[in-house]
């Protein structure tokens, strides 16, 4: 590799060396930031705005929860696929796209359809 080809990547290097220097500082202030020393009984307890916890803070929650936000987060990421074909939408020509974005949200509502179906959307 000649002196040219490095100089061309001077920012590509400098911006992974910042990256890597970043990655280290987030790793190593921790250990050395971290409180050293006893730790009593209160510092582990549940700390709820100053009133006193009624039981512990571990809560476990119905499955239904986590289905219902995998299922927004996959809707949400095909519509966030819609707004590049929006964009450029008025430059192309021919029923085509129209079709292939009508497909598009056509397996989408399926899936949501499906899902309602089979009660994802329900909290029992």
């Amino acid at each position: 590799m000649d002196a040219t080809t490095v100089y061309q990547y001077r920012y590509v290097l400098g911006f992974l060396g910042i990256g890597i220097v970043f990655g280290v500082l987030a790793l190593v202030v921790p250990f050395v930031l971290v409180p050293r020393g006893g730790h009593g009984t209160d510092t582990l307890k549940t700390y709820e705005s100053g009133i006193v916890p009624e039981r512990g803070g571990w809560r476990q929650f119905s499955l239904a929860y986590y289905l219902y936000a995998l299922l927004f987060l996959a809707v949400l990421v095909n519509v966030i696929y819609l707004f590049p074909v929006a964009v450029v939408f008025r430059f192309m020509h021919g029923w085509q796209v129209v079709v292939e974005v009508l497909v598009f949200i056509a397996i989408v509502a399926l899936a949501v359809v499906y899902s309602w179906r089979t009660g994802a959307f329900s909290w029992d």
